[in-house]
Order: C-alpha cells, then structure tokens, then sequence
C-alpha cells in the first residue's frame, strides 16, 4: 500500500509538471509568433484541453489585446468564450499563472484539481475494504469509488498528525479510525505521502487506508487453510509415490511403447496446425480460456499471457455477442461440439477470418467442465468468398438494371438465361428460346458470325463485337453485340439497339468534315490576321526603342515609356485575342519569369496615366509588405489581367472618382504564396442579374455612356481564364449605381534574387549592355536581312546601321535564294510570309545549298502561332523571333551567331 500511495502521488506530481511545461512552451511560441500568425491558434489550444482534460476547466488566453477563454463541455464539445476583461484570478490554489515580462502575453488556467487526483488515483485498486483521500491544505477529502457507501472521513486525531506530517514533507504510516457520516467506524491502516504541485501553495499528499478487521481475518484465515492444503498434499503425494512405486514397472512397459506413438502424434499434430495456420485453445469450466498452444503467436501475434488475459477484446465485437450466443444456447442444450467463424484482431491491427471448432465435455451430472478447440485462419478463403458474393451481386444488379439485350450461352452456344427489358423488340419471346442453339434462333448467314464470334470470345477470353439487322414486331432494327466469357461454362453476350445511333453517323460524320473545314479556316484566318497586325507594330514599337536610346528629356523619356508600355500590351491584348481559340482549347500555357513584382504592379498602373488625368480620378494603390520583392510569375499575362480590370474600372468611373486597387500575399509553404488582388470603384455597376454573364465571351453589360460600350466583349473573358491558368478565381461583387469590385487570387513563388537578397544592380539601356554603335566591330558578321514589308525593312535598315552593320537585302524567298547562290553568309534574318517564295521554302531551297549548309538562319514572324514555329523549325531554320523584334533580343541573337561561327 506504501508503494501504491507513493507511485499515486509522484504520477500526480508528473502529470501536473507537465502541463506547467506545456504552457510555458505555448506562451514562448505565442511571444516569437507576434506579428506572423496574428491571431490565437485555436487548433493548438483545442490539443492542449483534449491533453489535460481532467485538469483543465477553462483556459484563458491574452494574446497582444485579444482575450478569450477556451472550454471542453461533457459532450466533447469545443467552446470559445469571449472575454471583455482580464480576469484577477485572485484564488492562487484554484488558478496556474503563465505571463510574459511585458504582460503582453498571458495563460490562466482554472483547475479542477478534485477531479484531476480522483481519475489518476482510481488506477491503483485497495480491494473492498479500501479508501483513498487526498489533503489539501488543512483539508482531508474522499476521492470516490465505484462503492456507494456514503460519504467516509479521517477521525480528527489521526486527521491532525497527518495534517503535521503533509506540512512538514514527512510521509508515514498510521493506524486509527475512519469514520462514515452515518456514524459507523471502521479500525484502518493509513499510508499517506505528500507533494507539491508547483507553483501552488497549498501543501498535498494522498493517503491510502484498508480495514485492519478483514485483513487480519484473511491473513489468519489464509495460513490456517495453507496448513491444512499443505498437509492434505503431502498425504496425496504419499499416496501417489504408493501407487506409483506399485505400478513402476507395468506402466514403464506401457510407456515405451506407447513414447513413440505419442511422438508421432504429436509432430503430426503440430505439422498440422502450422501447416493450416492455427492454433489449440482450453476452456475451463467458467467458460474462460485457461491454456493456448505456441502457434498463437505466429497466427495472431499475441503472447499466451496476452491472449489469456484478453481474449474476448480480440474478436471483433458483433461477432463475440453473437458468439456469447451460440455458446449460451449449445451449454443450455448440452451441445459436444460447437463450430463457427469469427473475426479476430491481430496485434498489427489487421483483421482476420477465422474457422472454430471445439469440443464441449460435461460430468456425470451434466456440468459443463471445460472445452477444447481448434482456430483456424481461413482468411484468404474468406475474403475471395466475400469478394465473389460482391461480384455476383455487382452483376445481378447490372444486368436487371441495364436497358441493353442481354443473353447467357453455355460454351457450345445454347442459350441458357436473358435479361430484357423490352421483349417487343424481337418476334419471338425470348422465354421461347431457352435451351436453342444460336445457330437454329437467329437467320442465316447472321448466325454463322454469331458462333464465330461466340466462339473466338471463348478462345482468347477477348471481347468480341457484331453488327446485326434483325425484324422485330416494330420493323427492322440494327443491333451492336458484345460477347465475352463469363467462366468457364457460360459465356454472355450484351446487345444494343443502335438503328437511331446508325441514321445519325452519316449526318454526324458530314457535319465533322465541315466544322474541320471551319477550323482550318479560322487558323488560316487567326494567322493572317496575326502577320497582318504584327507588322505594323514591329515597325511601331521598333522605332520606340530606337527613339528610346536616342538624347531625351526627362519628361520625353516619360512618354516614351508610357507608349512603350501602352505598346506593348496592346501586343499582350492582340495576342490573346488571336489565341483565345487556344484558350477555349485548353492549351494556353504560362511563361514563368523571375520579376520585381511591386516594379511592375507600378509600370501597369501607370500605362492608364493620361486616362486617370484626363477624367481627374483618383487611384489609391496599397501593397502589403508581406508581398516579397521578387517572384517568379508570367509577367505578361499577369498585365494583361491588370490592363482589363483596371482599364474597366477606369472606363466606367465618372469624373473626380476613385478607384482602390489592394494587393495582400498570404504564405502557403516556405516558397510559395497566394496574391489576393482587390480591385474596387465608385463608378456606375452591374446589375446583379449580369455579373454571371460577365465572364463570357463577347458579352457586354452595357451600363455607361455610348463611348464606353466600345470593345469586343472579351476582355473578362480572357481575364476569368488567365486568373484560372495561374491557380486562382475571379470573383464580382458590385451594387448597381454604387460601383463594383473584382478580387481574385493568383500562385506565385518566391524567387531565388529575394532569398540571397536583391541584386544590387539597376537595368542599364542598350548602349550600357553593349556599345551598340561599335556592336559590328565587336561581333563581326555577314548578314543577309529578308524582309518584304517596307516599314519593317526600313525599320531594320535603320536598327542595323545604329549596330554597325551593313546587311544585304532581299525582297523575297527567290532574290535570298540567288544571293546565297553568289556569296556565302554568316547568318540570315528570314521573313515567315512573302511574295514568290515564303520563309520556309526559301530556308529549305538554301539548306540545299553549298553556301547554306552552315548559314546560321532566323525566322522573323508576326505569326506567334506554336504550330507555325514548330514547321518553321521542321524547315531547317535554327531559331525564331517573333515580330515586333525586340533590340535586346536581336543583340541576343547575333552575339550567339557569332560564337556559333567561331566554335564551328
């Protein structure tokens, strides 16, 4: 009893220490998580009551000024309880403290202390005649039990020395009195052993008490009867050392020869049980197993004490009641045997199928006195058992379900069952056919390829499929039939009426070849009209640059940028307009970039300056600081999103407004977080009825004046599905004549510049990367340019000469041909379309050549199409760019071409 009362108290002690630790470590995570998390992790708080739940009774928590309280009730239910002001918790012995030094940062926790020592000290059993208590402070308390004997307390002589021994840390060992409300005593033992529960002030200790009557009584009473069980057991032995001596030597004969065939038996037996997976159990007459073989290991896992001990907690529980049954009803009519299958629970948790046998024995009178039994592990048996009950199950219901023909054959084509729903299909019942062959039911020459190809189905276990015409009570119909082997004695075939699927092909089939027709001719369409476009604005934004890199003004090289800019979505807006084809398809794919992400939020805005002048609105921009300064995202369709929904709030806010633009990033993992882009206005709004329409192409609201009803009506369109490509939604809320707002969200990733902290660079211009009018003397080349647009070719003319370069020019495929025939070059700049002989005959005719072997050739082309680079480079052409050529992407080129030629 002293060791239980010790272990009690140091268990108490522990439990208690630890949820000390617990709290100090989550008020250190609350103090270095200020300013990230922002705000109480309840999912933490929710593990921490669930952990000391007999402890715990609320749980305060002061967090940076937000306060609230956290119970679990009886249900298991999570509650939160809003607290307006911080408690004083002035009850020292009731409440554990836990503050940071600047109080920003607090834990209290009410204790529930009764019912904390109550659950731990009733693991440890004192048997009937026991009682426990526990001091606290100058007060001795019942911890209750199972035993309704009304309430029980420490005579108050005994309860003072032990008051003095808890105060002064000294445990002990008393005898006295304990006494019941009702007046009984009761002379006890008492071991007591005090603790602290840190920082609590009050003194504890637990005390353990027996009734000195019966335990005496049962000392007594147990050595008197081990006397007599001693003395009648050495009067047995002697008996049977009479008897065994008498008959030594006849049982020695027997035994010899009997030794061999016990062992025989014996190994039998065991290879037996290994040999099916099982093991031998023992029931005593209580019905509870008193012995087990050594095979129980290797079929369940369990030791023999383990199994012995808890046996019943191992069978799966609808089984063991329904087990308990068969049991009860085989003893009440005097059953030998009993058999049956449980389920059991394997030590690794897997569960398993067993088969039991036992044999039941009784006495003369009739007494059940115990059983033995065989398990077995039938697992592997039961469970294809149970998986070909599904499976017939699955396919009785499939075939009364299905609307098709269905027929079973034997293997020799003999119909044995049908499942038909509507037997007007055919002239004659199905019923009627039953037991036929194939070959008398269904008309010649049809029931020919009927066997062949029942017949094939058996064979190779391969589906085998037929079409069939055949006249049925409504006319002709045209049926597709599936045969396949069932098992291996029928075989099933599933017919479909497919006369109406059969007088749609043809039409279906005519209406293909037109929509493909169609959509040849779109691309055509799409790809002139890329070339078309793209031309003048190679020209336009070619001579941008040029005029870029010339003497400007601070105020000109402000306008040069905004058209730059301007320019260049336009060219973004032109090129999704013409893939939006590729967009419905599917196969618009992101080009991701590592950018200077608050850079280039900036430069978009600003391309709508001199609207934003103009109509005097004003724009609030909020970036939050979370956002990093570099990220790797598509830098294009991320300004294209921004160009349509900035442009429409701008469009569609009157003059003097306003317009809010929130950027916020919220961290996913380490690299990675969602942008939530907040876009909202005061200007005319949406009708609540149309903002669904909005998303779709070629649609048009149509609230504003006739100047800002202009536009193709997919701006939104392409926006939803560019927002839907980089991993977000977009979303509408607006309120008719109040303005609207459009947030979505887009996946970026942090880039590597903003881990190793940004470059300490800037970006030069062209001169200050190259010296661009020393550039031919640098890299040297000879280059022939073809091109057959004048404002293109007066554009390169222009750009080569700022490089250095004087190149040779052709008009068309046909003079590059013959100027590659008279003179070698070191690398050609090739038009895609032009007049006589396109790019890519004129690339292909120059590869035959001697001199265009080793010619380094570029595509230039308006057309951005990715099937139209991939022929391109399929001609022989060893690189591509897309028209408007940018300078800083031809410089690119032509340092590569030259150490091209120098490596070669």
């Amino acid at each position: 009893m002293n060791k239980q009362v010790e272990s009690a108290s140091n268990e108490v002690k522990r439990r208690f220490n630890t949820l000390k630790e617990d709290l100090i470590f989550y008020k250190t995570n609350l103090e270095s998580g200020l300013g990230k998390e922002g705000r109480i992790n309840e999912a933490r708080i929710r593990k921490l009551l669930n952990s000391y739940i007999y402890l715990i009774d609320t749980l305060y928590v002061k967090n940076q000024g937000e306060m609230l309280g956290y119970t679990i009730r009886n249900n298991n239910y999570f509650e939160v309880i809003p607290i307006d002001q911080w408690p004083d918790f002035k009850d020292k012995g009731r409440h554990l403290l836990i503050s940071s030094g600047d109080k920003k940062v607090e834990l209290a926790v009410s204790l529930q202390l009764s019912h904390f020592i109550n659950y731990f000290s009733n693991n440890y059993y004192l048997g009937e005649t026991g009682y426990k208590f526990f001091v606290e402070g100058d007060q001795i308390h019942q911890i209750s039990s199972d035993r309704d004997e009304g309430g029980m307390f420490v005579a108050p002589e005994m309860a003072a020395q032990v008051k003095k021994d808890v105060q002064e840390g000294v445990k002990g060992d008393y005898s006295g009195e304990i006494r019941a409300i009702d007046g009984k005593q009761k002379e006890s033992i008492l071991a007591q052993y005090p603790f602290n529960l840190y920082p609590l002030q009050q003194d504890f200790a637990l005390i353990f008490a027996l009734d000195k009557s019966p335990v005496f009584t049962k000392i007594y009473t147990t050595y008197f009867y081990l006397f007599l069980g001693l003395f009648g057991l050495l009067l047995f032995i002697i008996f049977l050392m009479i008897k065994y001596f008498r008959n030594m030597s006849q049982k020695n004969q027997e035994l010899e020869s009997k030794t061999g065939e016990i062992n025989l038996l014996f190994g039998q037996q065991t290879m037996l049980l290994q040999e099916t997976n099982g093991f031998v159990y023992y029931h005593n007459q209580k019905g509870m197993v008193s012995n087990v073989s050594d095979n129980l290991k290797d079929v369940l896992g369990y030791s023999k004490e383990e199994f012995i001990e808890n046996n019943k907690s191992y069978i799966v529980p609808e089984d063991l009641r329904r087990l308990q049954k068969m049991a009860q009803n085989a003893l009440v009519n005097k059953e030998d045997c009993l058999s049956y299958e449980i389920s059991f629970i394997k030590k690794n948790g897997e569960v398993i199928r067993t088969k039991n046998f036992e044999k039941l024995f009784y006495d003369e009178k009739g007494v059940f006195t115990g059983s033995v039994g065989i398990c077995t592990d039938i697992n592997e048996k039961y469970l294809a058992e149970q998986e070909l009950i599904k499976s017939e199950n699955r396919l009785r219901l499939v075939l009364n379900s299905l609307p098709d023909v269905i027929f079973i054959y034997d293997h020799q084509g003999f119909y044995k069952d049908f499942y038909v729903q509507d037997e007007t299909l055919f002239v004659q019942k199905p019923s009627e056919i039953l037991g036929k062959s194939v070959m008398e039911v269904i008309p010649s020459p049809m029931n020919e390829d009927f066997m062949d190809a029942l017949k094939k189905a058996v064979k190779t276990n391969m589906l085998q499929t037929r079409q069939i015409e055949m006249e049925g009570s409504n006319g002709k119909k045209c049926f597709e039939v599936r045969f396949f082997k069932l098992d291996e004695e029928r075989v099933i075939s599933i017919g479909r009426e497919v006369t109406g699927q059969k007088l749609w092909e043809k039409g279906l089939q005519e209406a293909k070849e037109m929509a493909e027709i169609a959509n040849k001719a779109k691309s055509d369409f799409l790809a002139n009209m890329s070339h078309e476009i793209r031309t003048p604005m190679n020209g336009l934004l070619g001579m941008i640059h040029l005029l870029e890199d010339t003497q400007l003004d601070t105020q000109q090289e402000e306008y040069i940028k905004v058209i730059k800019d301007s320019g260049e979505s336009l060219l973004s807006i032109i090129k999704d307009i013409l893939d939006y084809s590729k967009i419905e398809a599917g196969k618009l794919e992101l080009n991701l970039s590592s950018i200077q992400f608050k850079r280039e939020i900036n430069r978009a805005i600003n391309i709508f300056s001199g609207m934003v002048a103009k109509k005097n609105i004003k724009i609030n921009l909020s970036l939050s600081p979370e956002i990093p300064e570099c990220l790797i995202i598509d830098k294009e369709k991320l300004n294209q999103i921004l160009f349509n929904i900035v442009g429409n709030a701008i469009k569609f806010t009157p003059n003097g407004g306003r317009i809010s633009i929130s950027i916020k990033g919220e961290h996913i993992m380490e690299d990675s977080l969602m942008i939530n882009f907040s876009i909202s206005d005061n200007g005319v709004g949406i009708p609540v009825s149309k903002i669904d329409q909005l998303i779709h192409p070629f649609t048009q609201v149509g609230n504003g004046t006739e100047t800002e009803k202009n536009g193709a009506g997919l701006g939104l369109a392409i926006t939803h599905k560019l927002v839907e490509l980089m991993g977000g939604s977009l979303n509408v809320s607006s309120e008719e004549g109040k303005g609207s707002e459009f947030y979505f969200a887009i996946f970026a990733t942090i880039s590597e510049k903003e881990k190793v902290g940004l470059d300490s660079t800037i970006e030069s211009n062209l001169s200050a990367l190259y010296d661009m009018d020393y550039l031919a003397g640098q890299f040297p080349l000879d280059i022939l340019l073809v091109e057959d647009n004048e404002i293109n070719l007066q554009f390169m003319r222009l750009l080569m000469k700022h490089l250095g370069y004087q190149p040779e020019i052709a008009l068309n495929g046909v003079e590059a041909l013959e100027k590659v025939k008279e003179r070698e070059f070191d690398l050609i700049l090739m038009d895609y379309q032009m007049p006589l002989m396109n790019g890519p005959e004129a690339t292909k005719a120059i590869r035959k050549l001697e001199n265009g072997k080793s010619v380094k050739i570029i595509g230039l082309s308006a057309n951005v199409f990715k099937e139209e680079i991939e022929k391109a480079m399929l001609t022989g052409m060893d690189d591509y760019l897309a028209k408007p050529v940018k300078i800083q992407d031809l410089i690119d080129k032509i340092k590569e071409s030259f150490d091209y030629i120098k490596k070669a």
